[in-house]
């Protein structure tokens, strides 16, 4: 499986919206993450979390500084929790 992220853009409330390769998009909360602290404390600053957001692997990755990196396909699971990728070259 390999899904492909076109486009993120995160929101004020810790969730980033996605835009992926075959036009579908999803929201993906990332509370949880950040109650988790250590690594993950950075992104609780609003500012860092909405403005230092990118994409990178030619989609398949979201990335924060500091090397807070988030598989694309872990992405989608936690955004479709109960789907399967039917068809990969749709992602590719």
């Amino acid at each position: 499986m390999e899904a492909r992220i076109k486009s993120a853009r995160a929101r004020p409330d810790f969730t980033v919206e996605i835009e992926w390769a075959d036009g579908s998009r999803s929201v993906v909360d990332f509370t949880a993450t950040i109650r988790k602290g250590g690594v993950f404390s950075r992104l609780a600053d609003p500012e860092f979390f909405s403005r230092k957001l990118t994409v990178g692997g030619e989609g398949d990755w979201l990335s924060w500084p500091s090397d807070l990196d988030f598989s694309a396909d872990s992405l989608w699971y936690r955004s479709h929790p109960n789907e399967e990728i039917a068809d990969k070259a749709a992602f590719r």
